[in-house]
């Protein structure tokens, strides 16, 4: 339940704890402060209560035993009162019992000092009763209860201002605190995002304290080994494909002196799949290595001179231009997105018979769709689809099922340059080819 109630934003949870743990701290903190200072006040009480009490028991004790009571009848009765000796039980109150002693020097005898507040009430003041004799050899018990002071207006409305002053500085200090100690996790992050799109990312500044600065170079030798498995496995394609073009060219020639009509004719059809699929893979491990710099061109224009090439050619393609007639400029690699788009126009072609190419334009994103009218792709295929040598149709036939490349080499070369290829069926029928390319 806890892990259900917590963000699932690693920052916020790391903020929350932190929050939490010094808002604990502080008020654990300012509950032994309070307490510090209700000692503080009840002993200055105190010592404010015996000053007052031995001041009141000279001059009762210089006075005769008859005016004793009306000299304190014009205090009220809740403050200075005489009252039965009876009434002086309570709880012993030793300190005010010592400090009467000492500040009388025996003038006056003190038996027992005592509060008669109920146990586990502490009012500040407390009231405080002093049985003792006087000089004259009276008997008296003496009740004193100080009067509360009213603090300040100002006192009314400090506090919860100040608290919410000190609550808002805890918080954006914990907030500064969490965004510095997570800002080199998401600087990785975005580093392994974007070396996920494209392997020639640069290595990370490896600068900052000994704990980031060690990851920073774990990733960095971590980029490189990955490099160095691309490369080969780009260089081990590139040499098989490259290598099989030479007994494939002495198959064919040997074709030549085959009398068998029928066999020769098989046998090419055989042959011309394999210079296909060699040469599409040969295509595909140049997709996964590409050191095409990034240009800035008009998408627009691109778009409507492949559309021109393929009608030129007598394919039935067509480009649908924006309304707006502004040009749109867009950093990409322009043969690697050339050669993507040609590749989806051809599958179009070659599954729904035609070709629409359309452009349009968010404020963060330029998209290109290529629709089709043809069958379309099963759901649970879409991303299937995109991953090499998978095809649909499942027979050899290079005319029926193709090589099932042509939709990986164009993820491949639009990854490279941050672009996003994604397939959707269309609800009139046929397949939305979209590429989705960053703007900046």
């Amino acid at each position: 339940m806890i892990r259900q109630l917590l963000p699932a934003s690693l920052t916020l949870r790391i903020f929350l704890v932190l929050l939490c743990g010094v808002l604990l701290a502080a008020t654990l903190t300012f509950s032994l402060a309070q307490r510090d200072r209700r000692d503080v006040i009840e002993h200055f009480h105190g010592r404010e209560a015996v000053q007052r009490i031995a001041d009141m028991l000279r001059l009762l004790s210089n006075l005769p035993a008859s005016q004793r009571l009306s000299t304190l009848a014009p205090f009220s009765q809740d403050e200075w009162r005489l009252s039965p000796l009876d009434a002086c039980a309570g709880r012993p109150a030793p300190h005010l019992a010592q400090g009467l002693t000492d500040r009388l020097s025996g003038s006056i005898r003190i038996n027992s000092a005592v509060r008669l507040d109920p146990m586990g009430e502490a009012p500040r003041p407390p009231t405080l009763a002093v049985r003792g004799q006087f000089a004259d050899g009276s008997d008296f018990c003496l009740i004193h209860k100080g009067q509360r002071r009213v603090p300040p207006q100002i006192e009314q409305w400090r506090f919860p201002i100040s608290l919410g002053l000190f609550v808002a500085l805890i918080a954006l200090v914990c907030w500064l605190a969490v965004r510095l100690a997570l800002r080199p996790l998401q600087r990785m992050s975005a580093a392994a995002e974007a070396f996920g799109r494209d392997i020639r990312q640069p290595p990370l500044e490896t600068g900052g304290p000994s704990e980031v600065r060690q990851a920073a170079q774990a990733f960095n030798a971590m980029q490189e080994r990955v490099r160095g498995f691309m490369a080969e496995r780009t260089q081990i394609l590139a040499a098989v494909t490259h290598d099989l073009k030479t007994p494939m060219t002495r198959m064919r020639l040997r074709l030549e002196n085959c009398n068998d009509e029928a066999l020769r004719e098989k046998l090419a059809g055989d042959l011309s799949a394999m210079q296909a699929l060699v040469s599409e893979g040969l295509d595909l491990a140049r997709s996964l290595e590409s050191s095409e710099p990034d240009t800035r061109i008009d998408l627009g224009a691109l778009l409507s001179s492949i559309a021109d090439d393929a009608t030129d050619a007598g394919q039935p393609v067509s480009f649908i231009a924006p309304a707006d007639s502004n040009p749109i400029l867009v950093g990409c690699r322009p043969n690697g997105l050339r050669r993507a788009i040609e590749n989806l126009i051809d599958n179009a072609l070659k599954y729904g018979l035609c070709a629409e190419i359309s452009l349009t334009r968010t404020p963060h994103h330029v998209s290109i769709h290529i629709r089709d009218r043809g069958p379309g792709i099963p759901e649970e295929s879409l991303e299937a689809v995109m991953r090499p040598f998978v095809r649909l149709e499942t027979s050899r036939s290079r005319d029926s099922g193709g090589t099932g490349l042509g939709l990986a080499i164009a993820n491949n070369l639009l990854t490279a340059q941050g672009a996003s290829l994604t397939l959707a069926n269309l609800p009139e029928g046929g397949l939305d080819a979209c590429i989705d390319l960053p703007v900046p």
